[in-house]
Order: C-alpha cells, then structure tokens, then sequence
C-alpha cells in the first residue's frame, strides 16, 4: 500500500491520476522527478511497473529496468555497510527514538565514552534542533563523527550534508543512518575549511575530538606519501554549495578549527540565509591561531544575533559577553554551543 500523505501535492495528485484513468495517465516531467526524490526505490518500481501494464512504450519499459536496479542498490548499499550486532536505542522526545550501533570498535568510543548511560549527549543542540528544524531543511553538520547529530536531524525531516574528516567513521554515519531508514544523510569524508585541494590527516583512532587536536600538531610537515597519513579533499562551505540555495543551518564542532570552517563561508555569511551552530572551543582555537575575535569578526552586528544553547531555550548572548576573557565563552567547562542567527529583515 502507498502512503499518499508523505508526499508532495503533485506526486499525490499523479497517483491518484495513475488509478483512476491508467492508461491516460504518465508519470513524467515534474511527478517523476518528485517520485524519484520522494519514494523508497521498492516502491517507485512498483509505480513504474504498473505504469508499464497501464501505458506500455518502451520509455516505460527502459524505466522499469532502470528502478529495478535502484531497488537492489539499496540491498546491496546495506550488504557492504559494517554489521551492527548491537544497537542501543536513544529516546531524544516522546516521538522521535533512532538505533545506534554501540558494538563496532570504530563506535564505542563515542557511544560507550561521550553518550550519557541515560539520556542523551548534548541535549541543549537536541532541543534546539527539535524545536526548529523542519522538513525540507538542508542541513551541514560538519565534525559529524558516527552521525548522532546527523541521524536527528534526518529524522526530523531534513536533508543532511555529514561532513566527517576521518576516514573510519563515515562507515559509521551510513550505517547509523542505515538502521533508521534515513536515506537523507549524506556522508562526506572531507575537511571543511578556508581552502580547496587535498591535505593529508593522520590515520588515527576514532576517538571523538582528537583528529582536529592531533592535526593541528603534524599536518604542516605531512606528505600524501606518508604511511601514516590518509589523503582527504578539502572544501570550503562556500565551495560546497557554489550556486545552490544555502543550507538552512550550519552545526560546526571541529575541535578547535571553527574559525577556520567560517573563514571558507564568507560568502554564505553575508548572505544571512543560514544559521550556524558552532561548538566553540574555547581552550583549542589559540592552537589553530585563532581568537574569538576572529571568530565574531564575520558577523555583522547589525545582521546578526547571537545566542548560547541552553537545555531551557536559547540565551541571548552580548558580543561583550562573547569576547569576555573572563565570560561564558571563554570560561566554558567544555564547549559552548553558540547560535548566531541573521536577523530578522
């Protein structure tokens, strides 16, 4: 059985036109783009092979062979993904529960050394992007590690860019999105920063935060020939989108290197489009030659506002109090997640 109502207005009509007059109804043009973005690949051959018996031709027929082979790609995505044995279930809301795998070395230490043994890891950014982010939304979280932020924000219906610069957990992100039937996350191994071209990382362990903080140390002196090194494109976020519409939200949390992600996103900063989450690091970022200022100066003050994510709500948030050497940013116990937000025109 179909589900009409998940989704859009004119895949539903096209349906519905599709059973009640067959043979005079094609699914082309904007339905079938929207069928192809929309549906899960078993369902969208079982459309097109109906549209086949209603309507043959051979367009219908080179279709029919085209989602067939889409339908066994998703078995076959699943097949080479790693195995979760275990899986650990996180209640993030009273309707929103996603599977993590908790068994696989390249996952334990997020899950067995970061997440709470009862409820959930950063809950102020849960609650945050539970409150706000919509279906729809274009996502980039960017330090996406096993996925945990990416997985959520997919569930609430956005579309996800999942930026992770080690190589050993983008397995992770697909897999976990995998569990959950979120096909909206799209893992990336790459480094978001203030440049394009390649750069070499050290092949490290995955534990959560030590890539950027290890990084900062040997990067400078490493080759591509290096044994112990992988080999990593490097993009800006400006570069990552060139002319498609900007992403509704940027989450940052790269250990240090924030400011260097927002000096590779000038261009969306000035269009004030996007909202941007960044876990500042407030005892890292002089190792990557930055200070807060640096990382205030691209947000106009008269453009921008800016926050602290608290479990209670935001927290409005002073550039004085920002830039305080002795205030909530630089003092922070850990990571201080700080919204800024355009304003409203």
């Amino acid at each position: 059985m179909i589900e009409l109502q998940r989704y859009g207005p004119e895949l539903r009509a096209a349906i519905r036109r599709s059973l009640d007059e067959p043979a005079r109804t094609r699914m082309d043009g904007a339905a079938l783009q929207d069928a192809v973005t929309e549906m899960a690949p078993a369902t969208l051959y079982n459309v097109m092979r109906w549209q086949a018996c209603a309507n043959p031709s051979d367009r219908a027929a080179e279709l029919v062979r085209h989602w067939k082979r889409l339908a066994a790609g998703r078995g076959y995505r699943q097949s080479v993904l790693p195995q979760a044995r275990q899986a650990r279930v996180v209640k993030f809301s009273p309707d929103l529960e996603l599977m993590f795998c908790a068994d696989h070395p390249a996952a334990r230490p997020f899950m067995n050394g970061v997440m709470p043994a009862a409820g959930v890891h950063e809950p102020e950014l849960v609650e945050y992007l539970i409150r706000t982010v919509r279906a729809g939304d274009v996502v980039v979280d960017i330090g996406a590690h096993v996925g945990y932020v990416s997985c959520v924000a997919a569930a609430l219906g956005a579309t996800v860019i999942a930026a992770e610069i080690q190589p050993t957990l983008v397995p992770m992100i697909q897999l976990n999105a995998s569990l959950n039937e979120l096909w909206t996350v799209h893992a990336l191994c790459v480094q978001i920063g203030d440049r394009v071209g390649l750069t070499s990382t050290f092949r490290l362990n995955p534990s959560p935060g030590m890539q950027s903080s290890v990084d900062r140390i040997g990067q400078s002196q490493a080759l591509l020939t290096s044994v112990n090194h992988d080999c990593i494109p490097c993009m800006t976020l400006d570069s990552l989108f060139g002319d498609a519409p900007y992403p509704a939200l940027v989450k940052i949390d790269v250990e240090g290197a924030e400011g260097s992600v927002l000096a590779g996103a000038r261009g969306m900063i000035a269009a004030a489009k996007t909202k941007f989450v960044v876990e500042i690091h407030g005892r890292l970022i002089s190792g990557f030659g930055t200070t807060l200022a640096n990382l205030l100066e691209p947000f106009a003050e008269d453009v921008w506002s800016l926050s602290i994510l608290t479990v209670d709500g935001l927290q409005p948030l002073s550039r004085e109090s920002f830039l305080d050497p002795d205030g909530p940013i630089a003092t922070h116990r850990h990571n201080a997640p700080v919204l800024f937000e355009p304003l409203q025109p």
